[in-house]
């Protein structure tokens, strides 16, 4: 049920502006028409999913400029790309000693930080993003989840609350802060908290299917939140909303069978895990549960 939005991590540029880039007297005219072409080589041979050679063409832009934040910056994507995590990260840290405020290179600094699993330089690097950048809300939320991600839960909800301030239109955010006030409701100590934390759960993803109709992982997750506050004919409504959009979703078929078998509607029940088995009977990941719904299914079939 928990899920981390997409990262909209790398951005590569297709061309360079070179005004102001050189230091004074640092070379020639010839050199500097040289340091252009094999930025532009660079981005050809990384268009064309070479990424070796585009390394190669960005290494030798970049002894010719090594003030090139641009040429920095596009070498780390490329070493991204080739899953050098360690040649990524110095090259996005070479881009910052040019341009310490280089919004896009430290958040892709962050985020390959987490690629390499170095989680508290991420979320110190996510923190410069918010320092130099208060309005990127993308690196706000991925502030949170990393958040969530090591258990500091208050904080993760603070950071998308941060993000929502800012723009409350951001599906992905109120679904995430659903899921960590989910979690927090798991941590509670007494049945006001716990209450509390699933109300705030319930109204983010309420939140998420407004704003996205088609978010059919929020539509499910929304039906689980109902099912936690004992709301079954809600459950019922938006798991049939889920399926309205994804038809082929087996968790949902396999919760929204036992949302009928609990509200007694029994030929929606045997319908509904009828066409679960359909669907989940060759897929690896529902394997488990496949003798339940059988079980289910022939119990209502007596």
């Amino acid at each position: 049920m928990s899920r981390q939005i997409g990262k909209l991590w790398l951005f590569i540029l297709l061309s360079a502006s070179v005004g102001g880039l050189f230091p004074v007297g640092a070379a020639s005219a010839a050199e500097v028409k040289d340091y252009e072409e094999y930025f532009k080589l660079g981005n050809d041979f990384f268009q064309a999913k070479q990424y070796d050679k585009a390394v190669e063409a960005y290494e030798k832009c970049l002894d010719l400029n090594p003030q090139y934040k641009e040429g920095w910056y596009n070498l780390g994507i490329a070493y991204a790309r080739l899953q050098d995590y360690r040649k990524e990260i110095a090259s996005y840290k070479k881009a910052i000693e040019v341009d310490p405020r280089y919004e896009k290179a430290l958040y892709n600094l962050a985020i390959a930080y987490e690629d390499a699993d170095m989680l508290q330089d991420a979320l110190a690097t996510y923190e410069r993003v918010e320092a130099v950048a208060p309005d990127a809300v993308d690196a706000l939320v991925n502030q949170g989840i990393l958040r969530a991600r090591l258990g500091q839960l208050d904080q993760a909800i603070a950071t998308y609350q941060r993000a929502l301030g800012k723009d409350d239109k951001l599906a992905d955010a109120w679904f995430n802060l659903g899921i960590a006030h989910a979690k927090v409701a798991e941590k509670a100590r007494d049945d006001e908290s716990r209450k509390a934390s699933l109300e705030a759960e319930r109204a983010a993803y309420e939140k998420v299917v407004e704003l996205s109709p088609t978010y059919h992982k929020g539509w499910y997750n929304l039906a689980i939140s109902y099912n936690k506050l004992g709301l079954v004919e809600q459950e019922i409504a938006a798991y049939e909303k889920a399926l309205g959009v994804r038809a082929s979703y087996p968790q949902a078929l396999f919760n929204l069978a036992y949302a009928y078998e609990e509200k007694g509607v029994k030929d929606k029940a045997i319908k509904t895990w009828e066409r679960y088995l359909e669907v989940a009977e060759k897929l690896p990941t529902e394997q488990e549960y496949l003798v339940t719904a059988r079980e289910q299914l022939g119990r209502l079939k007596q």
